[in-house]
């Protein structure tokens, strides 16, 4: 992504063109390459969705569970969408991220939401709640993003 995106994104964003920048989210090769969507429908609770796993989901050898890398990923992501409603300070980047698993991902699609926790200066603290096809709750994260990051 060159600047000139990057002030299309933040321009969407501080603008509250949603829909438009959650297009172009969903078109980006980043989001196709993980087989991943976004939803900014509520943009305070913002969702990343798999809607099918694929065996380049699946972690180890001969394995059926949803990869550890694939879950933080999708965490990193959804915590990332949190500092959409923040670009107005600037960009934003994740500072920390720590992902709890709490059991096998053995599923058709995943789900996970953001949650904004608190700002705290020019930090954003969230959570991110990652949800099986079965509406289970396999793994948690907390993170914060830095922001007011300039160009």
């Amino acid at each position: 992504m060159n600047l000139t995106q990057l002030y299309k994104y933040r321009n969407l964003a501080t603008t509250g063109k949603w829909k438009e920048l959650e297009e172009l989210f969903n078109k980006s090769i980043q989001l196709q390459h993980i087989g991943a969507s976004i939803n900014l429908s509520n943009p305070e609770q913002p969702q990343v969705h798999i809607a099918k796993v694929e065996d380049y989901h699946l972690g180890g050898i001969g394995s059926d569970a949803v990869h550890g890398g694939t879950i933080a990923a999708v965490a990193d992501l959804a915590l990332g969408l949190l500092g959409l409603l923040h670009y107005k300070d600037g960009m934003t980047a994740t500072a920390q991220l720590t992902v709890h698993y709490l059991k096998p991902f053995r599923t058709s699609s995943l789900t996970a939401t953001a949650i904004t926790q608190k700002v705290v200066g020019n930090r954003v603290f969230g959570t991110v709640e990652l949800f099986n096809d079965k509406n289970e709750m396999c793994a948690i994260a907390y993170g914060a993003l830095a922001k007011g990051i300039s160009m």
